[in-house]
């Protein structure tokens, strides 16, 4: 959804007591609240006649909001213009759901339900989830404002960290001159639980007065792109696990593109993020890729059962008691997150532990201390990154992959001065703030990419700042495999299979605040590959 609903709900219930006479409340149905005394009070608040048909018309499509019978009227505290209805189960506040209403045209902004209202027993199928979507849409929304989106998009089963469930969700993006805005939810959301109750409603309208939108009529040739995208500096090789987990899977060798860079449709040159400004996201010079031996000493990341203080000091060096006041740790699915903060000198750091292995998956960490004499140099930063990975290391071959990452306030800087084509005023301007350091074990010589370790150095302050792990739960033995393709075959069949879309993409720095047009991967199908043995073109599945 575009907005975060379920923050306001306990909020709402404070507003409500705050407000005492400002909030009408009432115990069964919404119509009550039209029949007020003949001279109402200033304070009460009534819900727009149309308000009313929508809640009549949701209670029709899903019954068991009747029995939210505690309901309560109030004006929204974010904007006076909007009425908010909220309602709960008299026997259990935890069963609840809200509605949010223009407080002038009655026409809903957007509602939220909770999913305990629900006995979850029977998985939907997809035509019924999309058939109650254009219903509720029709019906609540109206058909204005879907004439305003395009087809209905259904993902797949979604997992909400926050309570557990699986959900689905049907997109209908809003088409800004034919094409879609990606980056942000133009459009309207029907959220709904597995069972296909909805649990969520609502619309993002587009607004872009007084903002310019480039024509696709003047974009670039797509050939101009696809020059650009399908090169081998932009592929990566390796060995994969092809199928199921364990056993029943079974090695291969393959080729990948190692992003979906994302290009200006006017000008032709890559939009980047900040990592790897200087040589284009996704695209990786041959003096960034290193192969390195390590002395290997098999250590574990940490010990099963390691307290919250032995995880930071023995892994980072970090004491816990001297840097962090607060600690708390969450649990789900056998994997632990662990978190520790400072509020008063804004220090955090958060660590993802496997509770069965006690191995460490990822580590954050954001603490203001002292700054060296002089920034680590790139070099100095990898043996950095080296000194920490090598007691935990298992196999002495590795290649690393060397990434920068620029201080935002010189990113502008630097698009203004590579418009100049002064390449030695840029080099000057440019500072980096962090080097990234991507480790693949390597066996017969060959990078496997599923044994994988993220190492982020902080040149400014000596430390690491970042850490990921992405290991197969067992180790597993690669044959020799030869390819029977070169990189610049892999590239031209790239170019064949993969389609480059024209859209637009709304960026959500502060330096834009408008739809860019561009051009990029459509990945949809999953994710680009190519069977190094055989030549073969596949769309693997896209993983999170």
């Amino acid at each position: 959804m575009t907005q975060n609903w379920k923050s306001a709900t306990a909020a709402f219930a404070v507003t409500t007591m705050l407000l005492g006479t400002g909030a009408q409340a009432f115990a069964t149905s919404p119509e009550m609240i039209l029949k007020n005394a003949e001279t109402p009070s200033e304070a009460q608040v009534k819900l727009p006649t149309r308000a009313v048909e929508i809640v009549a018309a949701l209670e029709k499509l899903e019954p068991a909001l009747k029995t939210l019978t505690v309901r309560e009227v109030f004006i929204s505290e974010q904007d006076e213009n909007q009425v908010v209805l909220t309602m709960h189960h008299p026997d259990n506040i935890h069963e609840d759901a809200y509605i949010l209403f223009d407080r002038n045209s009655g026409e809903m902004v957007g509602f939220e339900a909770a999913t305990i209202i629900w006995d979850q027993k029977e998985k939907a199928t997809d035509e019924a989830i999309l058939k109650k979507a254009d219903k509720a849409v029709e019906e609540l929304l109206g058909s204005k404002k879907r004439s305003m989106t395009d087809a209905p998009q259904l993902s797949t089963f979604v997992d909400d960290e926050e309570e557990s469930i699986e959900f689905r969700n049907v997109y209908y993006p809003i088409l800004l001159n034919g094409l879609e805005i990606e980056g942000t939810r133009f459009g309207i959301d029907v959220d709904m639980d597995f069972a296909g109750h909805l649990i969520g409603v609502s619309f993002e309208p587009l607004d872009l007065k007084g903002v310019q939108v480039a024509d696709p009529k003047k974009a670039v040739a797509k050939e101009a792109i696809q020059k650009q995208i399908f090169t081998p500096e932009r592929i990566q090789h390796g060995y994969v696990w092809e199928g199921s987990e364990g056993s029943k899977g079974k090695p291969g060798l393959a080729y990948k593109l190692r992003t979906s860079p994302i290009f200006d449709a006017l000008t032709g040159k890559q939009i980047v993020d900040g990592w790897g400004e200087e040589n284009g996201e996704g695209k990786l010079n041959a003096a960034d890729l290193k192969n390195i031996s390590l002395k290997p000493q098999a250590k574990p990341f940490i010990e099963k059962n390691a307290t919250d203080t032995q995880i930071l000091e023995r892994l980072f060096g970090i004491d816990t008691k001297k840097t962090y006041s607060t600690y708390r740790k969450e649990e789900q699915d056998g994997i632990i997150n662990h978190y520790w903060a400072n509020y008063v000198e804004v220090n955090y750091a958060s660590v993802v532990e496997d509770k069965m292995t006690g191995e460490i998956g990822g580590y954050l960490n954001w603490t203001h201390i002292p700054y060296l004499p002089a920034p680590l140099t790139k070099e100095q930063s990898l043996q950095k990154a080296i000194a920490f990975l090598e007691p935990y290391a298992k196999k002495s071959e590795w290649q690393v992959e060397m990434y920068e990452r620029i201080k935002p306030e010189d990113s502008l800087a630097l698009k203004v001065l590579s418009n100049r084509d002064n390449k030695q005023e840029t080099e000057e301007k440019k500072s980096i703030e962090q080097y990234g350091f991507l480790f693949f074990e390597k066996q017969n010589g060959i990078p496997v990419m599923e044994y994988s370790y993220g190492v982020v150095i902080d040149p400014i302050k000596g430390q690491v700042a970042e850490f990921l792990a992405s290991v197969p739960a067992e180790d597993r033995k690669y044959p020799v495999l030869k390819p029977s393709v070169t990189d610049q075959q892999v590239a031209e069949i790239f170019a064949k299979n993969v389609p480059v879309k024209l859209t637009y993409i709304w960026p959500t720095s502060s330096d834009h605040n408008a739809p860019i047009l561009a051009y990029k991967l459509d990945t949809s199908k999953g994710w680009p590959t190519v069977d190094a043995v055989n030549g073969s073109f596949t769309w693997d599945e896209i993983e999170d």
